[in-house]
């Protein structure tokens, strides 16, 4: 079982936006052992719960920041927090709805929600700001 471990790499530099996104690692992290251990969809409900409501606080942060730095991606970096926060609220009810185990594909989800999105165009806001503000 290979967790994911919090670098320099991922650094944004804003306010508690790295804060927030070790918390998703620590989040991403817990799936990977409930994969590991085959829990019941049950068991993930309040895991599934922080991972919605982690989503609303951290993308307000995102989104006060961009208003902050008048950010021009921000229209299309929103819609992809708003597709988050719909794809959550599907898992959650597949978790209340099926037997099938909802781990593996929430935690392959959030896998891929990290490399696409954070270490992608979250690093496009964070280039902008650097060079707004010659960081």
């Amino acid at each position: 079982m290979q967790l994911l471990q919090w670098n320099k790499e991922l650094e944004i530099g804003l306010g508690n936006v790295d804060t927030q996104h070790k918390q998703l690692i620590g989040i991403i992290n817990e799936l990977t052992i409930a994969v590991e251990y085959s829990q019941p969809n049950s068991d993930l409900l309040p895991l599934v719960d922080r991972l919605n409501e982690y989503a609303h606080i951290h993308f307000k942060v995102e989104s006060d920041i961009f208003a902050q730095y008048e950010y021009p991606d921000r229209v299309d970096h929103e819609a992809e927090h708003d597709t988050f926060i719909e794809k959550v609220q599907y898992i959650r009810r597949q978790c209340e709805l099926l037997d099938t185990p909802m781990s593996s594909k929430i935690k392959d989800f959030l896998l891929h929600w990290f490399i696409s999105h954070i270490r992608t165009k979250d690093m496009e806001y964070k280039r902008f700001i650097d060079k707004l503000t010659h960081r």
